[in-house]
């Protein structure tokens, strides 16, 4: 028999073992399974911004979900990683760091500043009504999917104060919205209907029957432009596994959903693809005017990219072209030297007035400039309410803005390009500024009063 000494005492080598493996047990018991084990089944991870609207001038918090991003270099520290962000207005956007909440807890957190000023650091520049954009590549999928990486993304949009912001919220595709938009709770009744699928009392159509009903009705959301070049026809075993184990609570209501966005990646279930492209078509063929039209087409055949970071990229310019003529096409021109304003009336995007409860007068403006008369650039200047060639004038009294989307006091157009104005009346936010008030006795004119121009626009709130 082998003795140690210890101190004083002396013990034996087979107690010696118990106690090490005793410690050892326990030590285990401690860690997560994940942490040292090659067969980690990978998942899909999730993005959102924690929540729709944001406010300009504050900070907004992101949010990954992805219980595979553990890399775990050192085990016992959180992980940490970065992701891009960009806006309508920095299409170039910047990159912050989002850290794990704590050790193996798979939840990553990040924040960034939105302002009207530069993008710097951790500063990203927006203006208001903007539409903020997060991108997340998961490289660690299950072995089930095809590709090696998905792109998720996030959008919320920069709140515009005394605004109603729903038709900008629902410009936004579903799957990008905030976490607790997209929380729906699933019927019992689809639970059901995996159990009869799994259990083989109902055939594979109804049940593809039954999950395109509640994709197309938002109950399931799954992304909808992501479909894999290579399609696929019959439904794999492990989704119908899957189902019943979700029937019996085995698996979570993510996971069967993730393997409902399989099904649709590579073209088993097919919901969005048809649908698109039938709205498209209708549109471009009732479409009065030829080149909206043509960009519509254009638009359309973004839709073949798979990957959303690329498919938006092709997009962004497309949609903002279409936007632009749009919104010329229902405006009155005014013309200020070489500037053309184009206004398209109280009650329009952007545009509106009301009287809040608390009897403060709310008008908010939003006009179109564009720079079609001159080969140098154009600058409109408004370094700040009290000296600002923007306001709001009764021909009595002038009423200065309350909030802006001028970046460090001017906005420089380039020749042949267009800039949206955005301005909002309302209470005096001091710097020289003005309460709004409205007279219904008195009309009401937006009034330019540049160097290089003047006009007066009449916004016409007696008519409202």
């Amino acid at each position: 028999m082998l003795f140690i000494r210890y101190g004083e005492k002396v013990l034996e080598k087979s107690k010696i073992t118990v106690i090490l493996l005793g410690f050892l047990i326990s030590t285990l018991l401690l860690i997560p399974n994940y942490a040292f084990t090659d067969e980690f089944q990978n998942n899909v991870g999730k993005i959102y911004w924690k929540e729709d609207l944001i406010s300009l001038n504050s900070f907004a918090s992101i949010v990954v979900e992805d219980m595979d991003m553990n890399k775990k270099e050192y085990p016992n520290f959180a992980d940490k990683f970065k992701i891009k962000l960009w806006s309508d207005s920095d299409p170039a956007g910047l990159e912050i760091e989002v850290i794990e909440t704590g050790v193996y807890s798979g939840i990553f957190t990040g924040k960034v500043f939105v302002t009207d000023s530069e993008s710097s650091d951790i500063r990203l520049h927006v203006t208001l009504g903007d539409i903020i954009y997060a991108l997340y590549v998961d490289n660690t999928l299950p072995q089930s999917y095809q590709d090696e990486s998905i792109d998720l993304m996030a959008a919320s949009v920069i709140k515009i104060p005394g605004e109603d912001m729903t038709e900008y919220l629902n410009s936004i595709e579903q799957m990008m919205k905030s976490q607790k938009t997209l929380v729906k709770k699933v019927p019992d009744w689809i639970k059901n209907n995996a159990r009869w699928w799994a259990e083989g009392t109902i055939s594979d159509t109804e049940f593809v029957s039954g999950i395109q009903f509640l994709v197309k009705e938002e109950i399931l959301i799954v992304p909808s432009t992501t479909v894999s070049a290579e399609r696929q026809s019959g439904i794999p075993d492990w989704i119908k596994n899957n189902a019943r184990w979700w029937s019996e609570g085995a698996i979570s209501e993510d996971d069967f959903l993730n393997g409902i966005q399989y099904l649709i990646k590579v073209g088993i279930v097919s919901v969005t693809d048809s649908d698109t492209t039938e709205l498209l078509t209708d549109d471009t063929l009732t479409e009065t005017n030829p080149e909206i039209a043509a960009l519509k087409s254009e638009l359309a055949a973004c839709q073949e990219i798979k990957s959303n970071y690329k498919r938006l990229g092709c997009e962004k310019p497309i949609k903002e072209k279409i936007v632009l003529l749009e919104f010329k096409e229902e405006s009155t021109q005014y013309q200020a030297g070489p500037i053309t304003f184009y206004y398209p009336g109280i009650g329009t995007l952007g545009n509106e007035f009301e009287i809040s409860p608390s009897g403060q007068a709310i008008l908010t403006i939003r006009i179109l400039a564009e720079n079609m008369g001159s080969e140098d650039n154009v600058v409109l200047m408004c370094t700040g309410p009290a000296i600002c060639n923007y306001d709001v004038w009764n021909s009595d009294k002038a009423f200065k803005y309350s909030s802006t989307d001028f970046v460090s006091g001017n906005i420089v157009i380039k020749p042949g390009q267009a800039r949206q104005l955005n301005m909002l009346f309302g209470p005096n936010i001091g710097y020289g500024g003005t309460t709004f008030e409205f007279d219904p006795s008195k009309d009401y004119f937006f009034r330019v009063s540049e160097s290089w121009g003047s006009v007066q626009i009449p916004l016409n709130l007696n008519q409202e």
